[in-house]
């Protein structure tokens, strides 16, 4: 269940019309823009543009505006142009499952590409071609290309583009088996597109991370992920991506072994996929209900419906399900004691496993024949490279000229100017220097500020350890040895049974008081932070919240060292936490709740989020009390930054960085 983010290079000039009307008015109104148009680069911006909007809408049509731009760029020397159209050429063989000419034509595309200025476009195509790679069964080329494309975006801060490169690096890790990258890049790409506000991208992200935390074997975290996602793409009204949802869903209940909730699930999962004729989608709704009567021992009907997928997959050429099928008939017949139907189809499984290995030596051959087809274009695209280093030495000795003159005009008016600048420029550097006084003052103000939170925060967790210690070994010891001695003095004495029920009740109440000692000095300090780190205490605390009932609370961390956290720090961090939980418990009226701590390298990334009713933040500018105070003193204790993102019936979403 893949889904590749596909980035086309879009015109640096495009018209305003996408985003704003429908395709249909977009497209019409690019059409009436271009007889009047001349062969120059506004032209080829309006040919792309339409090219793009036919590839979304109408793909089949999409070829021959991608032609025109090739052609038009390359006859008036323009790469960019030429770069798209190439590209987008080699998206439409892949759509057509030509893999191996595609990849051919954007590898093209790559070289001329590296010679454009706008490093975008050369991104773009990165991306495009990792795509093909991947969809042919290259991941390591695919990967590798991946990689360039997210160096570039990075550098131009393209988060948009970065949150749907790193998806799809993730899901190349899923189909390396490397897990752990998977889930560290999927949780990436959620953070940007989450950090940008935007749905498109996020529903995908949060696919790959369940994919992620299946494959891991993290199958109740999984389910969390995934009802998020399912939430996501019912408001994007995302037909496909919902049946990846509901097909990992299948996978996350069967690693549970919860196979109740399966077959409704799957019944869901084949209406949407039979009302927009999804054969795969079909297939992995007929594996669910496979799963579930096979658990309930109903061998005939699992048999049929297992039987029923073989011959879908077989139908439509589904190579990768029709694997799957076959493991799965094989399942069923060794359920049912037939070793003969078991051998069968695990030879049925092992031969596709040979089709594979014959289909890629083809596309190797189908490869070279595709390069050679295109030696021609190569020829083409030098011939422009040298046309265009021409026309910059003629526009280089252009601009020489033009600065050359401009350089005198400036020199005379210069000289003229400069007895007034010289003295509006001293007045400027005095009031410059005030403002930097003044600049200063400040500064050492809230350094100073800083400090006195600095001290005041180090000397409660001090003051919390060392009367936590001294309660729990001083008085806790006197009252337990209190106890222990009035026991034995009951066990040696003779009381009339009025006494003794006197003497029960202040043994109870002696009890009670052990309790409530044992309590307060647990909420001064956890014996678990103290003794085990961070990360244990964390997760008791989660899971003492989770097993109340109250709310479901699911605790995640990653890479996190209870060496490389100091006390200070740990300390901080778990009463931070331990704020937001209980300010969700007590307002937020949630169901739900995740606590995710990351570590990178020296940082920390904490995400507390929730289902709950939300608020609106603006009542946190007049906020004056103490919990929400104690919440940013710590914050600008350990020199972090908090965001919270939150709206009436959104549910909240904290994310603090240190």
């Amino acid at each position: 269940m893949r889904k590749w983010f596909l980035i086309v290079a879009t015109a640096m000039a495009a018209l305003p019309v996408f985003g704003q009307t429908s395709w249909m008015r977009a497209r019409d109104s690019l059409l009436k823009l271009l007889p009047a148009m001349k062969d120059d680069t506004p032209k080829v911006w309006v040919l792309v543009n339409l090219g793009v909007g036919y590839l979304e809408n109408q793909p089949d049509s999409a070829n021959y505006y991608a032609k025109l731009v090739e052609e038009l760029s390359g006859r008036i020397h323009f790469p960019d142009g030429m770069a798209n159209g190439l590209s987008m050429q080699a998206v439409v063989l892949g759509n057509q499952n030509k893999p191996d000419e595609a990849i051919a034509m954007d590898l093209k595309a790559v070289e001329v590409a590296k010679t454009v200025r706008q490093k975008r476009i050369l991104a773009n195509v990165y991306n495009n071609t990792a795509i093909l790679y991947n969809s042919n069964g290259r991941n390591a080329e695919g990967l590798d290309f991946y990689l360039k494309a997210a160096a570039i975006y990075e550098g131009l801060n393209d988060t948009s583009s970065m949150a749907f490169v790193y998806g799809n690096i993730a899901s190349v890790y899923e189909d390396l088996r490397e897990y752990k990258s998977g889930y560290e890049y999927s949780l990436k790409g959620v953070s940007l597109c989450r950090s940008l506000r935007q749905t498109h991208g996020l529903g995908s992200g949060l696919i790959n991370v369940s994919n992620a935390l299946i494959n891991l074997g993290r199958y109740d975290s999984a389910l969390v992920v995934l009802r998020e996602a399912e939430k996501v793409v019912k408001d994007d009204n995302d037909v496909t991506k919902e049946i990846e949802v509901l097909a990992n869903m299948d996978y996350a209940y069967a690693g549970l072994e919860k196979f109740e909730p399966i077959k409704p699930n799957a019944e869901e999962l084949m209406g949407l996929a039979k009302s927009i004729d999804s054969k795969n989608g079909i297939c992995y709704a007929l594996f669910g209900l496979t799963d579930f009567y096979l658990h309930e021992k109903k061998y005939e009907k699992a048999g049929y419906y297992i039987r029923e997928a073989i011959g879908t997959a077989l139908d439509n050429k589904l190579i990768v399900s029709l694997r799957d099928a076959y493991r799965k008939a094989a399942e069923v017949e060794m359920a049912k004691g037939n070793l003969s139907a078991y051998r069968n189809y695990d030879d049925l499984r092992d031969s596709m496993d040979n089709i594979f290995l014959s289909d890629k030596i083809l596309k190797n051959t189908q490869e070279l024949e595709a390069k050679y087809s295109l030696n021609k274009k190569q020829a083409e695209i030098d011939n422009l490279n040298k046309q265009q280093q021409t026309q910059q030495l003629i526009l280089r000795q252009d601009r020489i000229i033009n600065w050359t003159l401009g350089i005198l005009l400036a020199l005379i008016g210069l000289a003229a100017l400069l007895y007034g600048r010289n003295y509006r420029q001293k007045k400027k550097l005095l009031e410059a220097d005030a403002r930097l006084q003044q600049q200063r003052i400040s500064e050492l103000e809230k350094e100073k500020q800083l400090l006195a939170a600095q001290a005041v925060l180090q000397g409660q967790v001090e003051e919390r350890t060392r009367l936590a210690k001294d309660l729990h070994d001083g008085l806790g010891s006197i009252l337990s040895s209190a106890k222990y001695s009035f026991t034995n003095m009951k066990e040696n004495l003779i009381i009339t049974p009025e006494n003794a029920e006197a003497f029960e009740r202040s043994m109870g109440m002696l009890d009670r008081s052990i309790s409530e000692l044992r309590r307060v000095a647990h909420n001064m300090m956890p014996e678990s932070l103290m003794k085990f780190g961070l990360d244990t205490a964390l997760k008791d605390f989660c899971n003492s919240v989770d097993q109340t009932g109250a709310i479901q609370l699911v605790y995640q961390s990653f890479d996190i060292e209870e060496a490389s956290v100091p006390a200070v720090v740990s300390s901080a961090v778990y009463r931070i936490i331990q704020e937001l939980v209980n300010n969700i418990l007590k307002h937020a009226h949630a169901t739900t709740a995740l606590v995710q701590l990351i570590r990178k390298g020296n940082a920390l990334s904490i995400t507390v989020e929730d289902n709950g009713q939300g608020f609106d933040t603006g009542i946190l500018e007049k906020s004056t009390g103490i919990g929400y105070l104690n919440l940013k003193n710590r914050v600008a204790y350990l020199n972090g930054t908090m965001d919270i993102q939150t709206g009436p019936g959104k549910g909240t979403s904290v994310n603090i960085e240190i």
